[in-house]
């Protein structure tokens, strides 16, 4: 079947360190691992790799694997949210989004939209529109809060510079602490 992709399972424990590993056998060039959301470890297998070479890259990356199943296993994973609560959320999303640029005295957005957004909290177009996720009332408030700042600060500056985080720390002077509790979140895939 072209196009399609196909790939065989292995549950596998490496040899020296007894690692247990779910072993994934598909068309790929290199091998690659990864850490699921429960912790488990994934080796993406071309295929025919003999389990040799596939227990040594996993043991040389022992390291690697043991400090991303900590980080895994201490995010927190948000529950998916449904349409019809998603529209709900919407309205507050926006309500409350008006409420602070009522007393906000930096530059306004063209327009406000809330999406569910899979891997990012909110976004600025070019165009002067913010687009904040769905998932952002999940979060604590003063979280909701630097996502939204750290958006009107796109406004000014349309990238990462140290002007732009010195206008986030014109509204926001705590925003890294903010951006490390941001990622203990996990956004849930779109069903």
């Amino acid at each position: 079947m072209r196009g399609r992709k196909t790939y065989e399972v292995k549950e596998h424990v490496t040899g020296v360190l007894r690692i247990p590993v779910t072993i994934r056998y598909a068309r790929l060039k290199r091998l690659r691992i990864n850490i699921d959301e429960n912790g488990n470890v994934i080796a993406h297998a071309p295929n025919r790799m003999p389990l040799k070479d596939i227990d040594r890259f996993v043991e040389q990356n022992v390291d690697w694997i043991e400090k991303h199943r900590i980080k895994q296993l201490s995010k927190n994973y948000l529950p998916y949210i449904d349409a019809a609560e998603q529209r709900r959320k919407a309205r507050i999303i926006k309500a409350r989004a008006s409420a602070f640029l009522a007393v906000y005295d930096g530059k306004k957005p063209v327009k406000i939209y809330v999406r569910n957004m899979s891997s990012r909290w909110g976004s600025c177009s070019s165009k002067g529109n913010i687009s904040l996720n769905v998932y952002l009332l999940e979060v604590e408030p003063e979280l909701f809060d630097y996502v939204l700042i750290h958006e009107l600060s796109h406004l000014y500056y349309m990238n990462h510079s140290a002007k732009f985080w010195a206008q986030v720390a014109k509204y926001c002077p705590d925003y890294k602490e903010k951006r490390a509790a941001l990622r203990k979140y996990e956004i849930p895939k779109k069903q």
